[in-house]
């Protein structure tokens, strides 16, 4: 009687085991990941800005005051506010792909300590404001860096009157930076490799360091040079000031979403991408409309029109409406729209896009394929 119970405990036992293990060829791991499961059954997890975003009905982007062509707020009134510049576009055309329609953003102003605190607790949704990937913010503050949009690098602003013409001859100045950027860092490699003592003026994020540097704190200001020529502007007297030649660091400047949210970051890195690809394609704000109907395939699913039977539009794959990329050209403009118009050449900044040209004209920029 006793073997007969304990033969109907293992065979209890056995088959409770056989039941809890996964069926031939199947691997639990891929289970978990969602590999080899039908598309119809398997529901990427995503954390909720989309979500937030589409309820509350705009895009939060984070954005400085500080550079006059990236962000400037140039009015103010009881109807709301209104900002342009480089960064700020990047934001709108994340809102023409999201609604359809460029203007619903909200602009929150942000600085050097507040920009990551204000994303991390959501905040904002997206952080526009000239801020450099590096290998420490993405991965011990779980920052989610999207394409570099702006390559930079980091220089200095002197006064004519000093009488040099490079970094080196500033033997014992006093040179102020932004106390919660990369500037110290490079400053200080920079000054060590060259044997040359200074005095470092770090500024609080409270306040604007070129306006330290204007009222006559430090001998000379060190941050990217695209900001540099952008603060020179301000300056009462912007011809007795020079940037000197010396780029010091890489600062690849781009936006900046909340580690982990991948729905979102695609969305963000896409419209990005988008961006790239119509200038490469030789599609802008003026042109777009005479692109539909075309019969280059690439085109047609640009333009939200084709993508095979699977999937109408491309912009299914991300909860966006079939005219998302459309929507982004035809209301922001390209990449090269986007440049010119705020920072390029013909601006009162007056930048040469240099490495942010696309990679067939010797450049750095480059998009993945759009299909």
């Amino acid at each position: 009687m006793i073997m007969v119970g304990k033969l109907v405990v293992s065979l209890i036992w056995i088959f409770w085991m056989m039941a809890l293990s996964p069926a031939e060829g199947q691997d639990p791991m891929k289970e978990k990941l969602g590999v080899g499961i039908p598309k119809s059954e398997y529901n990427p997890t995503y954390s909720s800005t989309f979500n937030r975003v589409i309820e509350r009905g705009n895009v939060i982007c984070g954005i400085n005051d500080e550079f006059p062509g990236f962000s400037q707020e140039i009015w103010n009134n009881e109807d709301g506010d209104r900002w342009e510049g480089f960064d700020v576009d990047i934001c709108r055309a994340v809102a023409a792909a999201m609604f359809g329609d460029a203007d619903a953003i909200e602009f929150t102003i942000v600085n050097g300590k507040t920009r990551f605190e204000f994303l991390i607790d959501g905040s904002i949704d997206v952080l526009s404001a000239t801020t450099t990937f590096t290998y420490t913010r993405n991965v011990a503050k779980k920052l989610e860096f999207m394409p570099t949009t702006y390559y930079d690098g980091q220089g200095f602003i002197v006064r004519k009157t000093l009488g040099v013409s490079s970094a080196k001859q500033m033997e014992g100045a006093r040179i102020c930076f932004s106390g919660s950027g990369t500037a110290a860092k490079n400053i200080a490699d920079f000054m060590e490799l060259h044997g040359i003592n200074y005095i470092p003026v770090a500024v609080k994020p409270t306040e604007k360091t070129k306006n330290v540097y204007k009222r006559g704190d430090c001998d000379m200001y060190g941050t990217d040079r695209s900001g540099l020529a952008s603060n020179r502007l301000s300056f009462n007297d912007p011809a007795r000031h020079m940037i000197l030649p010396e780029i010091i660091s890489k600062e690849p400047l781009g936006p900046v979403v909340k580690y982990g949210d991948q729905k979102w970051s695609d969305i963000v890195r896409w419209t990005v991408y988008v961006l790239f690809i119509a200038e490469e394609m030789g599609i802008n704000s003026k042109n777009i409309d005479t692109f539909k109907n075309n019969i280059d395939p690439n085109i047609q699913r640009f333009m939200g029109e084709k993508n095979g039977k699977d999937h109408p539009h491309l912009g299914a794959k991300l909860g966006l409406p079939a005219t998302w990329s459309y929507d982004i050209i035809k209301q922001v403009g390209n990449y090269k729209e986007i440049y010119e118009r705020n920072v390029g050449p013909d601006t009162p900044i007056g930048l040469q896009r240099g490495l942010n040209q696309l990679y067939s004209h010797g450049g750095l920029l480059y998009a993945p394929p759009l299909k």
